[in-house]
């Protein structure tokens, strides 16, 4: 088994936080990367008209609502933990 990458764990993280607030499958979310004056500042991802922007720097992490209202605003950090909280300790549960 190989361990994720820190951004494959942020997509899976954010992929499950969009669920958690309407959307019905996030397996087909759409990435793409923010270039700000030629440097890397983000990514951005669309799904079901959500959208989620991280912004690498600020490290935080933006979820948007189909009309453009804020959601929720997190640290990359705050949204892993949470994840690896509800979703990794339920998977061991299942597994015991």
């Amino acid at each position: 088994m190989t361990t994720p990458t820190p951004v494959e764990r942020i997509r899976q993280a954010i992929a499950w936080q969009l669920g958690s607030l309407g959307v019905r499958d996030a397996s087909n979310m759409h990435e793409t990367i923010l270039i700000h004056n030629g440097l890397f500042c983000g990514r951005k991802f669309l799904c079901e008209d959500y959208e989620v922007v991280w912004f690498l720097e600020e490290d935080e992490i933006k979820f948007f609502s189909p009309c453009g209202d804020l959601l929720k605003a997190t640290s990359a950090l705050s949204s892993l933990q949470e994840w690896e909280r509800t979703v990794l300790q339920s998977d061991d549960k299942r597994a015991a």
